[in-house]
């Protein structure tokens, strides 16, 4: 047989029949390789080093083919993705028309879901298990559903669901626990705790068996012994709360072990029912910068990979731009310093979402509630009955998790709570599971909510100062982008921020645009063109989606020859399809031109520019489009001439 090369391995049948030593060749082989790819191309570094024996070990026991396995949330797929045949794919990985950085079923067949989200893995296997269960009465045939799930995954809400059930159901279910204390943070909360405790079992079993060995020798404990012993397995043995809900634990074990992680698979196949094998891992094993920055190493931006470049010739160059993430968190240190009220929440994203320096400067109002999106929406409501203002910051795709708290603990009380939306939009290399781009639909159905998205970061402070003295619920959205403090007019010579309200940036008088947020500046960028060829075009921030400026709007539809939106969001309800019913409503008739987000998956790209170009919304594509609506209302309006005698 010959050795075993990583670049030459097209299917895990290869690894079957090698000895411990290829195998553990094969890992050094993987764990290189992951440094050199990722570090050109970008992607989940610190997760994939950690899990590469595992990776092995569970290729080398179950033939996936056959048996399926579910990563959750699926960012630590890659080694995964280089044992089935894709490890070419990693010179284009998260780049345009390249291989995506998460499990996809369109992408291989031993991707059994194209995931992106947390917590579902076990719920998804366990469906799996009772979907190929065979009609025979030989169970001891069927094949096996493995769930991977993370320590900060497995305190979901709905990875409790799962074994809850799966615990009664006892399907041929494993889940692989893989413990390195992170997320993309450090985890949080009671299970974190618990799971600390677990992995130092060795001391604590020890401990139990010579309490349970003391006990025995106390003569009046008589028939209370078993209770006594029952006490001690609920305080001091691990893996009990697993147990109680019927799964069976085994751990914690050691994940780096390639030959004890392949005999504990082994032994689970060899019995039926669910299994929790619990597997402790070094989070960015083997890349020496993630010893000192778990945080960094878990995600780590492209070195060589081309990215789309911008270019801007009618505009000077600004060197004063910064992501609107870093405008919110200057935004929450200042609301924060004023009103001591102001509490942050969020689910796993402190830093993603920029509540950083609030959690710094004031830890006892900040709380980060882990990867749980409905508890920290449903917290928020609870904390301003209070009395409280909290700002709950989650990113666009994730909120979609917690709409019906959205809607029962907030809405329905009307609670003063404001959603921060980071990354809505188009989000590039992350792909269709992590577009923030349905919020405004979903929400817009919700009464009572204000929609509000800011163009710069002037307007997006201003929005939460007025977010904060309105009161009721609001939800503001931005992008995965940067922008300028100013864009258009100063601070000082703008309109109140009252909602319902636009803010007309430029006069113009063949066509009229409302656009909407980031896409502010791609408007107004496009009508600079198009006004050096003699179109002159009159432009709008929207600034809300909900209330609508009616008055505006119908004003506008009055005067104009025709009207566009421009929004980074999902053509199918929202802000365009908003003010289209407010035309039809109203029965204003003029032509509507709406730029969005078509009906399908985007899929990812190497950039968010790359994506709004694709889309339509690049200021190229809005130039192309406006010139032909112009072109074609022209036509329309001209009366054909009657043809010579």
């Amino acid at each position: 047989m010959s050795s075993l090369l990583l670049s030459e391995i097209q299917s895990p049948k290869e690894l079957q029949g090698r000895s411990l030593e290829e195998l553990e060749s094969l890992c050094a082989q993987m764990r290189a390789a992951l440094v050199e790819k990722v570090l050109q191309t970008g992607g989940h570094l610190g997760s994939n080093l950690g899990v590469v024996e595992l990776t092995v070990a569970l290729h080398s026991t179950f033939d996936f083919l056959r048996d399926k396995i579910v990563f959750d949330v699926s960012h630590q797929c890659y080694p995964h993705k280089m044992l089935t045949g894709r490890y070419s794919g990693f010179d284009h990985l998260r780049q345009t028309d390249g291989m995506s950085g998460f499990t996809n079923r369109f992408e291989s067949e031993y991707d059994s879901l194209t995931a992106g989200h947390a917590g579902t893995a076990i719920s998804f296997a366990m469906g799996l298990a009772e979907g190929m269960k065979a009609s025979s009465s030989k169970p001891d045939d069927d094949p096996w559903s493995v769930a991977f799930v993370g320590d900060a995954g497995i305190a979901c809400g709905v990875a409790f669901e799962g074994l809850n059930q799966a615990g009664e159901r006892k399907p041929r279910l494993i889940v692989v626990l893989n413990d390195n204390e992170w997320s993309i943070s450090k985890s949080v909360g009671a299970m974190a705790r618990y799971l600390s405790r677990i992995r130092t079992s060795k001391t604590l079993q020890g401990t139990a068996d010579r309490l349970f060995s003391l006990a025995h020798k106390i003569p009046w404990l008589g028939e209370r012994i078993e209770e006594v012993g029952e006490v001690l397995r609920h305080v001091m043995v691990p893996g009990h709360v697993f147990e109680e809900l019927g799964v069976n634990y085994v751990g914690p074990l050691d994940g780096h072990d390639l030959d004890g992680c392949m005999e504990a698979f082994k032994r689970m196949k060899r019995l039926g029912g669910v299994h929790l094998v619990h597997f402790l891992t070094e989070k960015g094993r083997g890349y020496k910068p993630a010893g000192s920055d778990d945080e960094r190493a878990h995600g780590v931006k492209p070195s060589g990979a081309p990215t789309m470049k911008v270019a801007r010739p009618w505009k000077t160059p600004n060197p004063t731009r910064k992501a609107y993430t870093q405008f919110f968190s200057d935004s929450m240190c200042k609301i924060g310093e004023r009103d001591s009220r102001v509490m942050a929440v969020t689910a796993a994203m402190p830093s993603g979402t920029g509540l950083d320096d609030f959690a710094e400067r004031w830890p006892e109002r900040f709380f980060d509630t882990g990867i749980t999106e409905q508890h920290a929406v449903a917290l928020a409501g609870g904390m301003a009955t209070a009395g409280k203002r909290p700002v709950c910051a989650i990113y666009s795709t994730f909120l979609q998790r917690a709409y019906d708290q959205v809607f029962q603990e907030v809405a329905l009380q009307e609670e003063d709570v404001i959603l921060a939306l980071d990354r809505a939009g188009l989000v590039g290399q992350d792909g269709p599971t992590h577009q923030g781009l349905y919020d405004l639909a979903f929400l817009r159905t919700i009464p009572g909510i204000q929609l509000a998205s800011p163009r710069d970061g002037a307007d997006l402070h201003r929005m939460m100062e007025t977010a904060l003295e309105c009161g009721g619920p609001w939800s503001l959205r931005w992008p995965r982008g940067s922008v300028v403090y100013e864009l258009g007019t100063p601070v000082d010579l703008r309109p109140d921020m009252i909602p319902g309200t636009a803010e007309r940036l430029r006069d113009g008088s063949d066509g009229v645009v409302f656009a909407l947020g980031a896409m502010v500046e791609n408007a107004l960028d496009a009508a600079s063109v198009l006004a050096e060829g003699g179109i002159h075009l009159e432009v709008w921030d929207a600034r809300f989606c909900r209330p609508l400026d009616v008055g505006a709007i119908l004003d506008a539809a009055r005067r104009q020859p025709f009207m566009a939106t421009v929004e980074e969001h999902a053509l199918q309800g929202g802000f365009g399809s908003a003010v289209s019913e407010l035309l039809t409503d109203r029965e204003m008739k003029i032509p509507l031109s709406r730029h969005g987000v078509e009906d399908r998956f985007i899929p990812h790209a190497s950039s968010r520019e790359e994506q709004l170009q694709e889309c339509g919304l690049s200021v190229e594509e809005l130039v192309k489009s406006w010139q032909a609506r112009i072109q074609e209302t022209q036509e329309i309006q001209t009366p054909n001439r009657e043809p010579s005698s």
